[in-house]
């Protein structure tokens, strides 16, 4: 072997053995990765979705169908678009459904509903039949459910309006606090008694 042959390969070796150096010290010269999440655009994104969740028990809790899903992981919050809520009583009966236009979940399970809500009773023999507002939250774990916007209650015999509005889906309350306005109705069996005296 030539001693020009030699003293080439030598180099060539030289220069391998600096990249590989080089290379383990991280001083590459590409862009790093990031890793950072895009809070503007969702995570995921899912059309036509229903979603149940069950108690610790392993009964059904509620249901969630949604024409339209967007969550953001960096923020822990998940949009819906026209969402329909269905909660169940201990013994799997649909007891409430709640619905919007839009509402966002988020990671400690409350549920912010914003336009035309709408919370309607399952339960034929519930005196508080339905409610409708502007906005609201529910939440999820112990079906609190409030409002500080109008709110107009429906029950049977009644017709109410007011501010701010505080109850329980669980318990059927509802308690309306500011500008409270109650209509009440008589029922047909009320006034064929009060028309016979």
């Amino acid at each position: 072997m030539s001693n020009a042959k030699k003293w080439l390969i030598i180099l060539l070796s030289l220069i391998v053995l600096g990249l590989i150096g080089w290379n383990l010290a991280g001083n590459d010269t590409e862009a790093p990765v990031n890793n950072v999440l895009d809070n503007a655009q969702p995570n995921y994104q899912t059309d036509d979705s229903v979603t149940f969740v069950y108690n610790p028990v392993g009964d059904l809790a509620y249901k969630l169908v949604s024409d339209k899903i967007d969550n953001y992981t960096a923020d822990k919050v998940t949009w819906f678009t026209n969402p329909v809520l269905t909660t169940y009583n201990e013994a799997g009966v649909p007891t409430w459904t709640v619905r919007s236009l839009k509402a966002k979940l988020t990671n400690d399970r409350i549920l912010y509903l914003y336009n035309d809500v709408q919370v309607d009773s399952l339960s034929p023999d519930s005196q508080l039949q339905r409610i409708s507002t502007q906005n609201a939250m529910v939440n999820l774990i112990t079906q609190d459910v409030s409002s500080d916007d109008k709110v107009t209650i429906i029950g049977q015999g009644l017709n109410s309006t007011g501010l701010k509005m505080r109850g329980n889906l669980r318990s059927r309350t509802a308690e309306l606090i500011e500008d409270v306005k109650t209509h009440y109705v008589l029922q047909k069996e009320e006034q064929k008694n009060e028309s016979s005296k």
